[in-house]
């Protein structure tokens, strides 16, 4: 059952927001569901409600859906999705840390998959919480634990700009990536999509206990794989669950094999 107790819809279309209302009404029935139809009577509920979750349109008389965001303190912003129609403000959108971005017109399926990222992320977020009072509780008054180090934040999505179009490919449903030159292609079920990078500098700013680099060329997320078989003339291959067989490199192979028996 979701931890999300209350969401708190922005939107200016009527028909936008009872769509959305029946949506989170079949994800989150014990939810307790309000909206508004612009962004200052937004700013007005939120202080006076404390919602878990935004459901922001972008474009709204007054304050955009941005303009909300940037209004509200850092250290207690809610989870926050943004909903349009235009894809433009994409990047400025993930900037202010939200958790995704609906795209209008969005079906059904594309609110389940939004709504799986914001459990995901709450669920992550009161692991971190629990850490600072078991930190505070530890005596530490900046409520971190007093053993262990600040832990790196990794990124969890990929935003594409292509032709003047923006596309967010979020890590989750990304099984592995290769090396082309000065791009990277992240292979997610049957999609493939190309980001200018080098698979060295995107590697660096991977999650290393979910990612893991098979092959100069292959970074895979561990999750994906389901078996490891030898190959031919000594190599090993990996196998995924969706049947994809991957090379393992030589120089990584004892790498490789501790980090699967969880070694490393």
């Amino acid at each position: 059952m979701t931890m999300i107790r209350r969401v708190l819809i922005a939107d200016d279309e009527p028909l936008a927001r009872e769509r959305l209302a029946d949506l989170l009404r079949e994800h989150a029935p014990q939810a307790t569901v309000r909206d508004v139809g612009n962004g200052q009577a937004a700013l007005e509920l939120i202080s006076a409600w404390a919602p878990d979750l935004l459901l922001l349109d972008i474009q709204m008389p007054g304050r955009t859906g941005l303009d909300v965001v940037a209004a509200l303190d850092p250290a207690h912003l809610p989870l926050v999705v943004f909903i349009t129609a235009h894809d433009e403000h994409a990047v400025q959108a993930f900037e202010l840390a939200a958790v995704d971005y609906l795209l209008k017109p969005y079906d059904d399926a594309r609110f389940a998959a939004m709504w799986r990222r914001v459990e995901e992320r709450r669920t992550a977020g009161l692991v971190v919480e629990h850490a600072r009072l078991l930190g505070a509780l530890a005596g530490n008054s900046d409520g971190a634990p007093r053993t262990s180090a600040a832990t790196p934040r990794y990124i969890d999505r990929i935003v594409i700009k292509q032709d003047q179009r923006t596309r967010v490919v979020m890590l989750q449903d990304v099984q592995w990536m290769e090396s082309d030159g000065n791009y990277v292609r992240l292979h997610a079920g049957k999609d493939v999509y190309q980001v200018r990078e080098t698979l060295s500098s995107l590697e660096s700013r991977l999650d290393p206990r979910r990612f893991l680099r098979i092959h100069r060329r292959t970074i895979v997320d561990m999750r994906a794989m389901k078996e490891m078989q030898p190959w031919f003339g000594g190599d090993l291959v990996m196998i995924l669950k969706d049947g994809t067989k991957l090379r393992v490199g030589r120089s990584l192979r004892a790498n490789v094999t501790r980090r699967i028996a969880g070694d490393l």
